[in-house]
């Protein structure tokens, strides 16, 4: 919701520094007791300096205190989420992909220096589990 439709429904409204002021519609309110203004995160704010619940302030002009926060940003349909779902699965399934040929190689090549008689330390051997368990992990991705 914009300001706009909160103060288009207050009595009294005045710019005051960086919001407004206005006569609290949740009680007889005879001078501006309502501060309103918008927060960095879209949401509008409101205070009443008599102590009104902001529950009451808002519902005193037929809204309701969800009405405050800006709408939600997007399409929340179940098509939608299910193209969401699709879209995060296919990212997945290609980053195995790539992970699956990168260790892979690591993985031949380390096969071809066994075939050849080359004798493996530590380092090779700690590089070779590593390709190892991230292949494991790929093939994980791929048949989830």
């Amino acid at each position: 919701m914009s300001v706009d439709a909160l103060l288009s429904r207050l009595i009294g409204v005045r710019r005051s520094g960086n919001g407004w002021t206005a006569r609290c519609p949740a009680h007889d309110d005879r001078t501006a007791s309502l501060s309103i203004a918008v927060g960095d995160d879209g949401r509008v704010l409101a205070h009443c300096f008599s102590g009104c619940p902001v529950a009451d302030v808002v519902g005193a002009v037929g809204l309701s205190v969800a009405d405050l926060f800006a709408a939600r940003l997007g399409d929340h349909s179940p098509m939608a989420r299910e193209e969401r779902r699709r879209a995060a699965r296919d990212a997945d399934w290609s980053a195995a992909v790539r992970v699956l040929a990168r260790e892979s190689a690591v993985a031949l090549a380390a096969a071809k220096a066994i075939e050849d008689g080359a004798l493996f330390d530590a380092d090779d051997i700690a590089r070779l589990r590593e390709a190892i368990d991230r292949i494991q992990c790929a093939r994980e991705v791929l048949t989830a």
